[in-house]
């Protein structure tokens, strides 16, 4: 895989562009289509000016809304002057407490909760895929906290969908385990020791993980595109998200 993807925009640890990965089909995704990340609020000045050079004009804040309150996706430094990108917030974790508890017993096996969040959030997976869809022209950014799970489950969701193979997407995912482990080491130095940090900050994304994902995808539903067809995105949205995503 392409390690170039990867952007290096000061403060953020997690960031790389979807495009450049081959598909079934025999084209490439586009370049500048859609970056992932981790929170975009810790980017300095000159990481906020690196994101408007990239051309971001949308970002899309996957956190629940607590979370945003608590800590906005992105507040720009008053000299920046550039047209600045529209911000949406739409959380993939809209389940109520029955999945909450049900993912809290799931514990460290995030792809048991990654399964969980698929399944209980269709509608906000829908409103996500459309969002970016219909977004204008430009780059979009997709970002969580870390930009590693939900962020990890729509980033393989559009790839699956425009034909990146399952061990590509997957390999992408195990990414944000080599990615985030400085910022791990360091919030392991500032506490004093590993064990004084929740099991739920390590950085553990492997590509079996994603793939298992993806598998049980295709079991229950046939293919992810079948899987978002039930969750209510149209074939006018996929065909939108193909052409956004795949290049020409």
């Amino acid at each position: 895989m392409n390690r170039t993807r990867t952007l290096a925009w000061p403060n953020c640890y997690n960031i790389r562009d979807l495009g450049g990965l081959p598909t079934d089909s025999g084209h490439l995704t586009r370049v500048g289509a859609v970056v992932r990340s981790d929170l975009p609020a810790r980017l300095t000045v000159e990481g906020q000016r690196a994101l408007l050079g990239y051309g971001i004009r949308t970002i899309i804040d996957l956190r629940r809304s607590l979370q945003v309150t608590t800590e906005p996706s992105l507040v720009f430094a008053p000299e920046i002057a550039d047209p600045l990108p529209t911000l949406y917030n739409i959380s993939l974790e809209e389940h109520g407490a029955a999945v909450d508890e049900a993912i809290r017993q799931a514990g460290n096996r995030r792809e048991e909760v990654y399964l969980l969040t698929l399944q209980h959030n269709q509608r906000q997976v829908a409103r996500i895929l459309q969002t970016i869809a219909a977004a204008p022209p430009g780059g979009i950014l997709i970002h969580c906290n870390a930009g590693k799970d939900r962020t990890g489950i729509v980033t393989a969701l559009l790839l699956s969908l425009v034909g990146v193979p399952d061990a590509i997407i997957a390999d992408d995912y195990a990414l944000s385990q080599q990615q985030l482990w400085p910022l791990y080491e360091r919030l392991v130095e500032e506490a004093g020791g590993e064990e004084h940090v929740g099991w739920w900050l390590k950085p553990t994304a492997t590509p079996a993980m994603m793939r298992h994902v993806l598998n049980e995808l295709r079991s229950n539903y046939g293919d992810v595109v079948e899987y978002l067809r039930q969750a209510g995105v149209s074939e006018v949205t996929i065909a939108q998200l193909r052409a956004r995503l795949l290049a020409t």
